[in-house]
């Protein structure tokens, strides 16, 4: 039978740590969950940081439909004139990109820019700042957001993962899976109303 002294000593563990993780839990929340500088002006992304940012999109969709320059630049210019917040986030994900690199693939150069590195590297770079993990793994994105940076959190939830969402609504994105045009729509608006064709049959 536990004595009083052990069971006194045992609930006011518990009660430290509860109120710590209470203490800590908008800490956490804010760690985990990193806010949008609202007050930030909309606007465009300089010409060198969207050379990154489309190195960076390229590097993340499907090799074999990737699509055109054009498609990424359009997209992040849609974003960052009209989402409060993400042009600055679009320019630290560039810092965050050119500085990892510089780091791993320095090479005597003043400057060395995500975009101007192999598709390999910039593999490289991204492997150095996120962590892989598969689908059904409800583990690891959690140890992620309180292990990584909160730069490097905010390149995956507001940079990656809405850009990797625009590419699979595209008609690139769709051909990665074997469709022509958007899944549940046919090739031919008419096809829906026309019998379909058969020899076979006779009137």
């Amino acid at each position: 039978m536990i004595s009083r002294r052990k069971f006194l000593l045992a609930a006011a563990t518990v009660s430290a740590a509860s109120a710590a993780a209470y203490v800590a839990r908008p800490y956490l929340r804010k760690r985990m969950l990193p806010e949008l500088d609202i007050a930030h002006p909309l606007g465009v992304l300089p010409d060198e940081d969207m050379h990154d940012i489309v190195a960076l999109g390229e590097a993340i969709v499907a090799p074999e439909s990737v699509p055109p320059v054009k498609f990424f630049q359009d997209y992040v210019n849609d974003v960052t004139q009209s989402q409060r917040g993400f042009l600055k986030e679009y320019e630290r994900a560039a810092g965050l990109l050119n500085r990892t690199s510089l780091r791993l693939f320095e090479q005597g150069k003043a400057r060395n820019r995500f975009a101007e590195l192999s598709p390999a590297q910039r593999d490289e770079v991204l492997q150095t700042l996120l962590w892989r993990y598969s689908g059904s793994d409800v583990m690891a994105p959690k140890l992620e957001k309180l292990m990584v940076s909160r730069d490097t959190l905010a390149l995956r939830m507001f940079i990656m993962e809405p850009l990797i969402e625009h590419y699979y609504r595209s008609p690139y994105g769709w051909a990665v899976v074997g469709y022509k045009t958007s899944p549940g729509r046919p090739r031919d608006p008419g096809a829906y109303t026309t019998l379909p064709s058969d020899k076979g049959v006779t009137s």
